[in-house]
């Protein structure tokens, strides 16, 4: 442990006449100028009224930077400071203040020679003495990003860690105790590709919710959300928005409507630099709304909180002046309506790392840089928003709002794109079996995640007639799936996006990513081809325009896929001519008993199943409503189910009669042969 040695400048503002007020009023600033480069990234306001911060500095450090931790006045005057490090550059990336007044610390060392990685937990109590401390170093790789309180005793902290093997980058989310002791870890992402969390936010019904970036193996980023339960359970894992080169969630706060706010970075639809990000997410209304701004350089938010009505965020932005940063602040209403902007220009460069509101106004904490040297910054502002904005009719707010809303030139509204879709994710908690008439029997049953892939295909050339019904079939599983039944995840393929690689790659993903206690359900629909000289059947993907089997996924091969899935249930169906090549092979299947017994029974074997539309046959694209006619029936099934759980053979079992009798094809459902089935069955489970 060192001593810091801080000269700080301080320079104080008098408040102006309300005549010449500002709108956002700078009060005061404090920069932190030493020999060695020293940042502020985190800050907590503390209940007995002062600022803790943590960063890094290299002020008499030992060779590399040194974990930065200093409570301050409202103003930037020093109360105590402790530094934390070795020769490895150690920094300390976010701080809470803990439910007994003490101050918790994450943050990581890197060996700038090995590259070898540890995550840091610290805390201190109020007089800044190290009351406990703790490294990671389950791999060789594990940084800490961001920690947040979760009860009395335990913390949530998420960040990135180098799977042994894989050589690649994971989200690494961790519950640990007020000594540092590791509870849970929980770790995932695409396997071979970089993904990160960078923040999280324990709601207040003690859901957590982790988000940064996963990158797909065409090396583009999407935005990653994650919700898990106390125990570390995953509850879903969401890519959100469009694919990029960049994208990334860099803070996020829950507000007090029970919304989740975000905010970070893109490049969707950009001239390939990064564009500011904002999105909510709406659990009432299951949707997300999505924001991006910027200009011609890259552009990035650090930081969102809730603010008067409405949302405040800081960040940096190399687009306003020359190429170096700048230290930017917006704010927006409760619809993401910019209200205002505003830079801080001074310096070479400057950036905004985090924000605290307080009575009257905010602070903004984060560095300037000058003469090549980093400093640590604290900007005060008070907002006189209330008095200046205080206009009494409609007409007269907004000409103010317009008055006050840049200043000094400082816009990056010139590449503005919202969106909203809706939420993919399922928005339960806790144990899927929660509040079902059969809990009692079956507390020891493990309920893993649902996933679910559906393949839809009309757009065939060539060989290949077009359908009529196929994608709407596939989009309206995919509806009923959501709106009714728990599922987490959901991958889909719809026509152009369909193509044979695209297939595999998603099989290959359900192989990667599903876990033994999960659930897998596949829908095709779409031509089948059946060779009678091979006696085999295949999918006919989009792109395949001639009869060459080259161009097909054969069943075998589905076989195969399905095989390697290690869930405990997975479920094929299949509406398709000459599906029913798939089975070849039978496996006995416990005899249906509407009892608790039953269900733990069959969720307790293992099941590899698929139903199709037909045997060795066609069958028909034409139907009833715009449907085919297994299609039709299949959704009958599920949407009228009015029971809390319902296995694949109770499906089939309403929907085989109708299907032959307005067809001429015959329905099957049998398990599929050499791929693992025990018995079991796989188990529809109402919202």
């Amino acid at each position: 442990m060192k001593l810091l040695k801080l000269i700080g400048v301080i320079v104080l503002f008098c408040y102006s006449t309300l005549n010449a007020q500002e709108l956002i009023e700078l009060t005061s600033k404090k920069e932190f100028e030493e020999k060695g480069h020293n940042h502020i990234s985190s800050a907590v306001l503390t209940t007995d009224g002062y600022h803790v911060v943590t960063g890094y500095t290299q002020n008499n450090s030992k060779g590399g930077k040194d974990i930065w931790v200093a409570k301050l006045s409202i103003t930037g005057e020093l109360i105590w400071q402790k530094t934390f490090g070795d020769i490895n550059n150690d920094e300390g990336t976010a701080i809470v203040e803990a439910l007994d007044g003490d101050y918790a610390v994450v943050g990581h060392s890197i060996n700038s020679t090995s590259g070898y990685t540890e995550g840091w937990f610290l805390k201190l109590d109020q007089s800044g003495k190290l009351v406990s401390e703790s490294t990671f170093k389950l791999s060789s790789y594990e940084k800490l990003n961001d920690i947040k309180i979760f009860d009395k005793k335990n913390f949530i902290v998420c960040g990135v860690r180098k799977e042994a093997g894989d050589d690649d980058l994971n989200f690494s989310i961790l519950k640990i105790n007020n000594r540092g002791v590791k509870i849970w870890q929980q770790h995932l992402g695409t396997q071979y590709f970089s993904d990160e969390s960078q923040t999280l936010v324990v709601t207040a019904q003690q859901e957590i919710l982790v988000a940064g970036y996963t990158t797909n193996n065409k090396k583009m980023q999407q935005v990653y959300l994650v919700k898990l339960d106390a125990y570390g359970k995953i509850l879903f894992d969401e890519k959100l928005g469009e694919e990029a080169e960049f994208n990334s969630i860099l803070s996020m706060e829950e507000t007090p409507d029970g919304k989740v706010l975000m905010a970070g970075y893109t490049s969707v639809e950009t001239n390939g630099a990064e564009d500011m990000l904002v999105m909510i997410y709406d659990r009432l209304k299951k949707n997300i709304t999505k924001k991006s701004f910027g200009k011609h350089n890259a552009d990035k938010l650090n930081s969102i909180t809730t603010y008067k009505g409405g949302y405040l965020a800081t960040g940096a932005s190399k687009s306003l002046k020359g190429d170096r940063e700048k230290l930017y602040m917006v704010k927006f209403d409760r619809d993401l309506n910019v209200e205002w902007e505003r830079a801080y220009l001074d310096g070479d460069k400057t950036v905004g790392s985090d924000i605290i509101v307080n009575h009257d106004g905010f602070t903004i904490f984060g560095s300037i840089e000058k003469n090549k040297t980093e400093n640590g910054l604290i900007l005060n502002y008070k907002d006189n928003s209330s008095s200046l904005l205080s206009e009494t009719t409609p007409e007269a707010k907004i000409a103010a709002l317009q008055k006050y809303a840049t200043k000094d030139g400082v816009s990056l509204l010139s590449n503005v794109l919202v969106q909203e879709f809706e939420d993919i994710t399922y928005r339960g908690s806790g144990d899927p079996l929660k509040g079902l008439n059969v809990s009692k029997s079956l507390e020891d049953l493990k309920v893993g995640n649902y996933y679910a892939l559906i393949i839809g295909i009309d757009k065939y050339t060539g060989s290949w007639s077009p359908l009529k019904n196929a994608v709407n079939d596939a989009k309206t599983i995919e509806t009923t799936l959501k709106s009714k039944y728990k599922f987490h995840q959901f991958k889909t393929l719809y026509n152009e996006q369909a193509t044979r690689t695209n297939i595999i790659a998603a099989m290959e993903w359900l192989v990667a990513n599903v876990k033994p206690d999960d659930n897998v359900f596949i829908y095709y629909s779409g031509h089948g081809e059946f060779k009678k000289e091979l006696n085999k059947g295949y999918w006919v993907p989009f792109g395949a325009t001639t009869m060459s089997t080259s161009n097909y996924i054969s069943n075998s091969d589905i076989q195969t896929f399905i095989k390697g899935i290690q869930s405990q249930h997975t479920l094929l169906v299949a509406d398709a001519c000459f599906s029913g090549d798939i089975f070849r092979g039978n496996t006995m299947s416990v005899p249906f008993e509407n009892s608790p017994k039953y269900y733990k029974k069959v969720h307790s074997l293992k099941s590899r199943q698929a139903m199709t539309s037909g045997g060795i046959e066609p069958v028909m694209d034409g139907g009833k409503d715009g449907h085919s006619v297994f299609a039709y029936y299949l959704l009958k099934a599920l949407r009228e189910n009015d029971s809390d759980m319902m296995d694949a053979s109770q499906v089939f079992n309403k929907i085989k009669i109708p299907v032959y009798n307005n067809s001429d094809q015959s329905p099957d459902f049998n398990p599929i042969s050499k791929s693992g089935d025990e018995g079991g069955q796989f188990i529809f489970m109402k919202k």
